[in-house]
């Protein structure tokens, strides 16, 4: 019984036919000791895969079920295998017998005899149509994704942008290790135009290829306590305030929002999302200072209000003091001295002209008629006072030595002054009334 080499292993050729006969895949065997290699032997899964019969295949060249197809790349990779008498894998493209494609997962395996000499080629055929299918419709489904995906970057408001690290930075590394390569192996490999806006620049891709830090200082204490941060939430942060530096040599506070890419606990690059909002923190800052600017007039208002009520109060105090000293000395002093000269007589209608004056002062008639917006004179005043108490224009111009007509002109002046001109109101009740 004739036995061959398949691989490292001998097979009987009655064993072959009975593992070709029982498996799915096609199997075909050449002949590599006649021209053109022709088919010596075909399975039914051979048949069933190509719709062609045996007979129809025997005797002929493989290449048959390339069809007119003949370009493909792989190809080259069969013909070097049989060439080096070595085994080989690939996939072609194939036509069944309708002239339908399929797919061809094949495999190429020689046969040697016991000299180790190449007899025969195994073809191992299998239908993977299904399968390359649906990897051509995943693919052509991302290219669509990534096809949106780019268009959305490039055409969105937000900075989007990835950072290579080169080398990676391991988790186990210190802490001060991980933020220094940060600024040392950050290189941008993805932005769109809103980041290169965000540098005073016009297009994503003079940002690409430069070096985080050439944007981000390291110099700026305020980068480092936040790439400390960042590195202390593992890379991972929404919120990330930064400052970084525009092309003109400003400065623009950044918002980030960032994942990471770890693989065998490295950060290999990250992905962010930022927004530069440089005019919104510096209008917060200006409403704290204006807070504040508020906050400390408020508190010198209120300082100024206290002190003007506690000098209020001081002259409210001084006012009733005054007030005091005035009724004391008029009640203790001044009446008393003038009871005593009332005993002379001829004097006594003059004297209580002028008890009732004083009387007066502590009253509020004195004020009113001496206001400054009625603006009547001194003698106005005495007249007013005396027709208050109840004199009669001759007694007043008796008391104060003028004339009778003299009297009644400065009662019309006062009258006047007061606004009773026309108005029908007795002047002495007026005055009692005030």
């Amino acid at each position: 019984m004739k036995k061959y080499s398949v691989g490292n292993a001998d097979i009987s050729a009655e064993m072959l036919k009975q593992s070709f006969a029982a498996t799915s895949c096609g199997f075909v065997v050449t002949d590599c000791q006649q021209k053109d290699n022709p088919v010596i032997f075909v399975n039914q899964a051979f048949e069933r895969i190509t719709g062609y019969k045996a007979g129809e295949v025997l005797g002929k060249n493989c290449r048959f079920l390339l069809g007119k197809d003949r370009q493909q790349g792989p190809l080259e990779q069969v013909r070097e295998a049989v060439g080096h008498e070595r085994q080989c894998a690939v996939v072609l493209r194939n036509y069944r017998k309708d002239g339908t494609l399929f797919y061809n997962e094949l495999s190429v395996a020689p046969m040697r005899n016991r000299s180790r000499d190449v007899t025969h080629l195994i073809w191992l055929l299998r239908n993977v149509t299904a399968q390359i299918e649906r990897e051509e419709k995943m693919a052509a489904l991302i290219a669509e994704k990534e096809e949106r995906f780019s268009a959305y970057v490039e055409n969105a408001n937000e900075a989007i942008w990835r950072i290579d690290f080169e080398p990676p930075i391991p988790f186990g590394a210190p802490q001060s290790q991980q933020v220094q390569m940060i600024f040392d192996n950050g290189v941008f490999s993805e932005a769109n135009d809103a980041v290169a806006r965000t540098y005073g620049l016009n297009r994503g891709k003079e940002v690409i290829g430069r070096p985080l830090r050439e944007f981000m200082e390291q110099s700026d204490p305020k980068n480092v306590e936040k790439m400390v941060e960042f590195v202390q939430k593992k890379f991972r942060m929404n919120n990330l305030v930064t400052y970084e530096k525009v092309s003109d040599g400003t400065t623009n506070i950044i918002v980030n929002n960032i994942i990471p890419s770890i693989k065998d606990g490295k950060v290999r690059h990250m992905w962010g999302a930022s927004l530069e909002l440089s005019e919104l923190f510096e209008a917060q800052q200006e409403l704290k200072r204006s807070k504040a600017e508020l906050t400390a007039q408020k508190k010198a208002l209120e300082e100024k209000n206290a002190a003007l009520k506690e000098l209020i109060a001081h002259i409210e105090m001084d006012k009733k003091e005054l007030k005091d000293r005035i009724m004391a000395n008029v009640e203790q002093v001044i009446i008393p001295s003038l009871e005593k000269i009332r005993l002379h007589k001829g004097a006594e209608a003059y004297i209580e002209q002028h008890r009732k004056a004083l009387e007066d002062l502590t009253s509020s008639f004195g004020r009113k008629v001496a206001d400054s917006r009625v603006k009547l004179t001194s003698r106005e005043i005495e007249v007013c006072n005396m027709v208050k108490n109840g004199l009669t224009s001759k007694e007043i111009a008796s008391l104060l030595n003028i004339a009778v007509h003299t009297v009644e002109k400065h009662r019309r002046m006062a009258r006047n002054k007061l606004g009773l001109a026309n108005k029908g109101i007795n002047l002495r009740t007026y005055l009692n009334s005030l």
